[in-house]
């Protein structure tokens, strides 16, 4: 589909293109222009024949998500207390996810009263988290928040896998790439986040190809964006308990 349009404010995460899941936020008209929509298969198409085009966007896709996640913009408010074990549950499951949000401290911020207010809220609800400014979610698990968020992907019974890689630790990523890269239907089943404990290292200095080190979460955050360029899908908040 062919229109007019330039874009200026918050724009569209554009790793979530070719990963399926739902935008974090709107772009906005304001000047004369033009826009070409293409699907997210022309898009990874696009990617592999087009090696300028390609790194322009891999980098955007690497690097956008994380400001999103540095500036505190989304589509996702926690309202919960520094205290509260389930309040640091949900935003390490967030931040790991590498999808942004807004907190907000029942201790120390003084909307916080109006929030309750406003969705009616008590106290031995919280932790809270309001999906899209509508969902509203009482003391969720990790599982519900992510299929609200559209982590958790959708089985299609008619439809056979080549590869179900169950974990999305540094070898389940590994191996999605690998399979995925092949042309091989490839998904990943990750019950928390992806990464595993390599995930949550302030600094990787062993890993190969990064002599002056890289940060657990961006080495994630590459690796996945690496596999869904080639098509694998990420299912997030999903735990597998029996193998037929």
């Amino acid at each position: 589909m062919r229109g007019t349009a330039a874009w200026s404010g918050c724009s569209l995460p554009m790793g979530r293109l070719i990963s399926g899941a739902r935008s974090l936020s709107r772009g906005r008209v304001v000047e004369p222009g033009k826009f070409l929509e293409v699907s997210a298969d022309a898009l990874r198409s696009l990617i592999a024949k087009d090696a300028e085009l390609s790194d322009i966007f891999m980098r955007a896709f690497i690097l956008r998500p994380l400001a999103l996640v540095t500036e505190g913009l989304g589509n996702v408010t926690i309202i919960g207390s520094r205290h509260s074990a389930n309040t640091l549950r949900l935003r390490e499951f967030l931040t790991r996810n590498s999808h942004p949000h807004t907190y907000v401290d029942l201790e120390t911020d003084t909307a916080a009263q109006e929030l309750l207010d406003r969705f009616s809220l008590k106290i031995d609800e919280i932790p809270v988290v309001i999906c899209s400014g509508t969902t509203v979610l009482r003391n969720p698990t990790m599982q519900l928040l992510a299929e609200c968020l559209g982590f958790a992907g959708t089985a299609n019974e008619s439809r056979i896998r080549d590869v179900a890689i169950v974990g999305a630790g540094p070898a389940g990523l590994a191996a999605a790439v690998y399979a995925a890269s092949e042309g091989l239907d490839a998904v990943v089943i990750e019950a928390e986040f992806p990464g595993g404990q390599a995930g949550a290292s302030s600094k990787i200095e062993n890993y190969i190809g990064f002599p002056m080190g890289i940060s657990g979460l961006d080495l994630t955050g590459r690796a996945v964006v690496q596999a869904e360029k080639f098509g694998a899908q990420m299912w997030v908040g999903q735990r597998v308990v029996q193998i037929d």
